[in-house]
């Protein structure tokens, strides 16, 4: 059975965002001075304490294999060091990658899961799909779906009733035109480090920045 996937008169802005580095380079708006406070939306999920000093903004895709790896290889570290000791929050934010359809449902499904069962549980069904990703990306999404989201409490006629939300169709696509507007997003994972996009070659680089914007705070 195919799933029942959202109408693609809703997808346009999605499938022209979606670039994974195929758009032209833009040069990032000057946000002028940034702080915890100015980084952070009311709709953003956040992991760790939404006071910590340095704030971490991750954007990713939940089809994307590079972002599955970091998730499975490079995050869990990350949170154990710096996320659960207060020193961190992790703000994750959807930028849709082909196949954008796919990308839309999974990050859909994990905002209705936060809505029903709260934050953790957008983290718990995000992370659940970054790991299935074989499994439910393709014609057979449905019932790998409905059992990433039972997880959360959710059933199959609200997993059939979330994939309706424009809402969050809406909210995803502003996040990601953000992303490529004011950061130069163009592929996930991307990462923004208290308002400047992170560049690193390696998981020690990608550590070291974090360690100095720690260090900068003096916490």
């Amino acid at each position: 059975m195919r799933i029942a996937i959202v109408p693609a008169t809703l997808l346009i802005s999605a499938l022209l965002l979606a670039g994974c580095g195929k758009e032209t380079a833009k040069t990032p708006a000057d946000s002028g001075a940034t702080t915890s406070e100015n980084l952070i939306k009311p709709t953003d999920m956040i992991e760790g304490d939404p006071n910590a000093p340095v704030t971490l903004i991750e954007y990713a895709s939940t089809t994307c294999p590079h972002c599955a790896v970091f998730a499975e290889q490079i995050i869990p570290e990350v949170k154990e060091k710096y996320i659960d000791t207060g020193k961190v929050k992790l703000v994750f934010r959807a930028f849709p990658t082909p196949p954008v359809t796919y990308a839309l449902i999974g990050s859909v499904l994990a905002r209705c899961a936060a809505e029903k069962s709260g934050p953790d549980a957008y983290f718990l069904i995000t992370n659940a799909l970054f790991r299935t990703q074989h499994q439910w990306i393709g014609e057979n999404a449905r019932p790998e779906l409905a059992k990433i989201v039972a997880q959360a409490g959710m059933n199959e006629t609200e997993l059939d009733a979330c994939l309706k939300r424009k809402d969050f169709i809406d909210l995803i696509n502003e996040n990601a035109k953000e992303a490529t507007e004011k950061y130069d997003v163009q592929g996930t994972p991307a990462f923004i480090l208290d308002g400047k996009k992170m560049e690193f070659n390696s998981k020690e680089d990608f550590e070291k920045l974090i360690k100095d914007a720690i260090a900068a705070t003096g916490a």
